[in-house]
């Protein structure tokens, strides 16, 4: 699965590339999806209520309501019911598309699991909220519907046959019926919400709402197709002429084309065997995910001021209270279940700094795979042996590409789990020992595989974060590759910083 996952990934940062030569990376519709879907929900949720108070539960005015929206003179009635039902579609395709990306990535497992697993339910009851809600206009699209959707259901023990008997005829039809349909239209959603609250319950600092610029053209789009393209009823649903073909929202519908293709039974079980898969994917564990460890606090060295809390892009370490009876009143602590491994906590420790002269020295919080005293040891090293006038040296994410690549004789490469594993005093010590500047290269912008590690290390060397990168520490020596897997965007940002520098130096730059 490494490979192919490998590949995998490869075809996002592919999609992703395309959509950013279109927007700017930070409002890149692509990194935004699921973030889109809520705001999609909320749309839909909000103008329900609204269409709920105009809706009247009654078999004779059920589809009335519906044509008074649609034939408005003032035209709110169109933008209210166009935003409700485009709103509706929007947040189910995006909330596939969302999936499918996640997916693409690999966020199934480790640490992920949970959000993957709690995400699966959201489709169906989105479908399930999506579905009662076209049955509510009550024309010929929504008797259509309704009548495939019991005859897929029959081929279950759960009573259809007795709803379609009870309700489903135009002797049993009554105001009932649609009271319970709007009771289920209404019940999901709110279902739908509480378990969007479970599934992102261990993720820190969630990204709820899309950017918004992004939030603004999602709102203008849906307007503009509301007025442009009217959400319409067909004709009043009319059991005597139950029409055998109709114009489908492929959205919500999209299941009655295959329930007449082949049988009920058999769609039954491609959806089942379709979600039991989904769900499964987090037993496909990675290489990563059998051999990673989690962090470790050495309570020697922490000091209890919280950084490593603050951010933890999994919610993985808290602070408990100290149990080495220090002056200090709190330690941290890591739930080695919720820990990514992603070395986020390290950058973030004061004690991580590689200017204490302890020569095994250990941080308050610690990688075991990558001890922040073997890194010093490695950045010594390479630097040391770089050669040229202009010498760089490279702090690369592993999860965004192989950098080693690009080591040469005047360019060394230190590779993290993480940027933002790097403790911004590092690149400081790498300029002290004779470095000429240094280059971060990580995912690409707002893409961080560990979520927040590109917003950090940008704000620990602006100095709006700490442990931040101090002021004396020149700028222009310093450059950010947010570049994935693209090595050729990586060098020329190195080439650029060589030219840069060596401005600086009034040198002229080595033809590495």
């Amino acid at each position: 699965m490494t490979g192919l996952t490998r590949t995998l990934r490869h075809a996002d940062e592919a999609c992703t590339a395309v959509f950013d030569h279109a927007f700017a990376p930070g409002i890149n519709p692509w990194r935004h999806l699921g973030a889109m879907a809520f705001l999609c929900l909320v749309l839909a949720v909000a103008s329900g209520i609204v269409c709920y108070t105009l809706y009247d539960t009654s078999v004779t005015g059920a589809y009335q309501s519906g044509l008074r929206l649609q034939n408005d003179t003032l035209l709110l009635g169109r933008l209210l019911r166009g935003l409700h039902r485009y709103g509706a579609d929007a947040c189910l395709l995006l909330t596939l598309l969302h999936l499918l990306r996640e997916g693409l990535r690999g966020h199934y497992s480790g640490v992920r699991w949970f959000s993957w697993l709690t995400g699966v339910p959201l489709l169906w009851l989105l479908w399930m909220a999506g579905l009662t809600g076209l049955w509510l206009l009550w024309d010929a699209r929504a008797l259509l519907s309704i009548t495939v959707t019991a005859e897929w259901l029959q081929a279950l023990p759960i009573g259809a046959e007795l709803l379609a008997r009870n309700f489903l005829t135009p002797e049993a039809l009554n105001d009932r019926f649609f009271s319970l349909i709007m009771f289920i239209h209404i019940g999901v959603p709110l279902l739908l919400l509480a378990s969007i609250w479970v599934h992102v319950q261990r993720v820190s600092r969630v990204r709820m709402w899309p950017p918004r610029a992004l939030l603004l053209s999602t709102l203008t789009v849906l307007s503009l197709l509301s007025m442009v393209l009217p959400a319409s009823s067909l004709g009043v649903a009319d059991f005597s002429h139950v029409p055998q073909t109709v114009s489908l929202d492929w959205f919500y519908l999209f299941i009655h084309p295959l329930v007449e293709a082949f049988s009920a039974a058999t769609v039954w079980w491609g959806v089942t065997v379709f979600t039991l898969a989904v769900a499964a994917l987090p037993l496909l564990r990675s290489h990563r995910d059998v051999v990673r460890s989690a962090a470790q606090v050495d309570l020697a060295n922490c000091n209890g001021c919280s950084r490593c809390v603050a951010d933890c892009p999994f919610g993985a370490v808290t602070m408990v209270a100290r149990t080495d009876g220090t002056r200090y009143r709190v330690q941290a602590s890591v739930n080695p279940d919720l820990c990514a491994a992603c070395g986020i906590c390290v950058g973030a420790c004061p004690s991580s700094t590689p200017f204490r002269r302890i020569e095994d020295m250990v941080s308050g919080i610690e990688m075991p795979a990558t001890p922040i005293a073997p890194l010093r040891r490695e950045l010594q090293k390479k630097v040391s042996s770089l050669s040229g006038s202009h010498k760089i040296v490279v702090f690369s994410c592993r999860q965004a590409g192989n950098c080693t690549s690009l080591a040469n004789a005047s360019t060394a490469v230190v590779e993290l789990e993480c940027a933002a594993m790097l403790p911004p005093s590092f690149i400081e010590y790498a300029l002290r020992m004779g470095a000429s500047g240094a280059v971060v290269a990580g995912c690409r912008e707002a893409d961080c595989e560990f979520r927040l590690g590109d917003q950090w290390v940008k704000e620990r060397i602006l100095g709006a974060r700490e442990p931040y990168l101090r002021a004396s520490v020149p700028r222009e020596r310093i450059a950010l590759s947010w570049s994935g897997r693209d090595m050729l965007d990586v060098s020329a940002t190195i080439s650029m910083l060589r030219a840069q520098v060596s401005t600086l130096d009034g040198v002229h730059p080595s033809p590495h």
